[in-house]
């Protein structure tokens, strides 16, 4: 995998968990989260698809990313305050310099007179010193160092996260339009420029952690222009990193280290946000499986569920699993089965049922309102 998504939905557990349990099996959760927030780290968050976890020396290649983040008014040109939220901003960078904290906590030690929320919008309203927070932590100036018990970010400086990501400044220049001064990166080649070589750089990560791929799942990978993937696609080629081949009559790209194994002898749950799946289109294309999550699907139009997970089985995807950890009745329930048309796996799915359950804690399963025990 070249990233682990974040999502703050634990209907069954944290997003980020699930690929590994897929990939590995039942692991102990605690190393992963000793992998991501102690030294030196494995992965450290950034918006790299949606929010998400990548090598620190991955999170190097997104210079253009963080330049583009900037040119979103965050309230720094704004005629009137903006001269105010830009003291803001330089007073979060002065209390993020004694350690690492959480917006809340930073709120409580830094001054500012523009108003802490617009209470005009129906939905997210956060507060101003947040804003602040995340202009800075989008445009690379600080980090997050980890997520606290309420799943919020803790802020940090960069240095403060990880030796290995690169200094980033921030500076104001014409019309109050910030600048960011990025620390110089390994040399490059010549005659490639840095926004190029990052491109390239990404798109490589991209073909190598999905194998197979069209054009438009390389450039979804890190949420990537297609102009200059498209481009960095073709010196891939030239390279020979990757090659063109047919699938089923869709001309594809094959990166050259893919294993084509005779079978797939694979049994698992997918997470909604499992790089495996979260390009619908990819899955769609090589599964002939349609895949929504339906959370964001008002109750009365869902189809298979709230929170639903595809079940892989061999080199398939069989079915849907509206699944939910019930942690009060200390029970993993599959609220709803769904099965594709001439597939029915109940026993390969209750023994997966019961092996996430075991991963989980917990002391039963219900599928389907059959209660399995574990035993």
């Amino acid at each position: 995998m070249g990233l682990t998504q974040i999502d703050s939905v634990s209907r069954v557990v944290r997003a980020h968990y699930l690929p590994y349990y897929s990939r590995l099996g039942p692991y102990p959760r605690e190393t992963l989260d000793r992998l991501f927030y102690s030294p030196p780290r494995m992965g450290v968050e950034y918006w790299a698809h949606a929010a998400a976890f990548v090598p620190p020396e991955t999170w190097r290649h997104f210079e253009r990313t963080r330049t583009e983040w900037w040119r979103n008014d965050y309230g720094q040109r704004h005629p009137d305050s903006g001269g105010d939220f830009r003291a803001l901003q330089q007073s979060v960078l002065d209390v993020l310099g004694s350690g690492p904290k959480s917006a809340r906590a930073v709120a409580e030690l830094v001054d500012h007179e523009i108003p802490e929320r617009n209470r005009g919008h129906w939905g997210w309203n956060p507060s101003q010193v947040k804003i602040a927070l995340e202009a800075l932590f989008a445009g690379g100036v600080i980090s997050a160092a980890g997520r606290n018990d309420h799943f919020e970010r803790v802020y940090a400086l960069p240095h403060d996260v990880s030796p290995a990501l690169p200094q980033t400044t921030l500076s104001y220049g014409p019309a109050s339009q910030p600048e960011l001064g990025i620390a110089p990166e390994a040399e490059r080649p010549r005659g490639v420029s840095g926004t190029t070589n990052n491109v390239l750089e990404l798109t490589r990560i991209a073909a190598r952690a999905l194998g197979i791929a069209r054009p438009d799942c390389l450039a979804d990978y890190f949420r990537q222009r297609r102009g200059p993937t498209d481009e960095a696609i073709t010196s891939l080629l030239v390279s020979g990193e990757l090659i063109e081949v047919d699938v089923e009559g869709t001309r594809a790209l094959k990166w050259h280290a893919a294993r084509t194994p005779r079978s797939v002898a694979a049994r698992t749950l997918l997470a909604p946000f499992d790089p495996l799946v979260f390009h619908r289109p990819r899955i769609e294309w090589l599964f002939d499986f349609h895949y929504r999550i339906e959370i964001y699907t008002p109750a009365k139009d869902r189809v298979h569920g709230y929170y639903v997970l595809p079940f892989l089985l061999g080199e398939r995807l069989v079915g849907r699993v509206d699944l939910h950890r019930d942690q009060a009745a200390n029970t993993l329930r599959a609220l709803k089965v769904t099965w594709e048309p001439g597939e029915e796996h109940e026993e390969d799915l209750a023994l997966e049922l019961r092996e996430m359950a075991k991963w989980l804690g917990l002391g039963a399963v219900d599928m389907s309102g059959t209660h399995l025990p574990l035993s």
